[in-house]
């Protein structure tokens, strides 16, 4: 199992941005059945968005779409460092 909750702005900060990273097995809300479930939840103030592993993705699927994401995320910032020295 794994469940971590990341806070994105400092603890002064009003805003309420996080990150949530689960894979582990949930319970159903009647107690009936236990599921396993992987997602990455991406949260800032009042918009939020979650990426899971549906039943369709393979864990390999999964994994490559987070090294997408990872990927376009370093790109985006080093375009924006990039642009802030001009």
């Amino acid at each position: 199992m794994y469940n971590k909750r990341t806070w994105l702005n400092s603890e002064d900060s009003d805003s309420t941005g996080s990150v949530v990273a689960y894979d582990g097995v949930v319970t159903t809300y009647d107690n009936d059945e236990q599921l396993p479930w992987t997602y990455l939840e991406i949260a800032d103030c009042r918009t939020k968005i979650r990426l899971h592993r549906t039943k369709d993705d393979t864990k390999e699927d999964f994994i490559n779409k987070m090294k997408l994401l990872k990927n376009e995320i370093e790109l985006f910032v080093n375009h924006l460092e990039k642009e802030e020295v001009k």
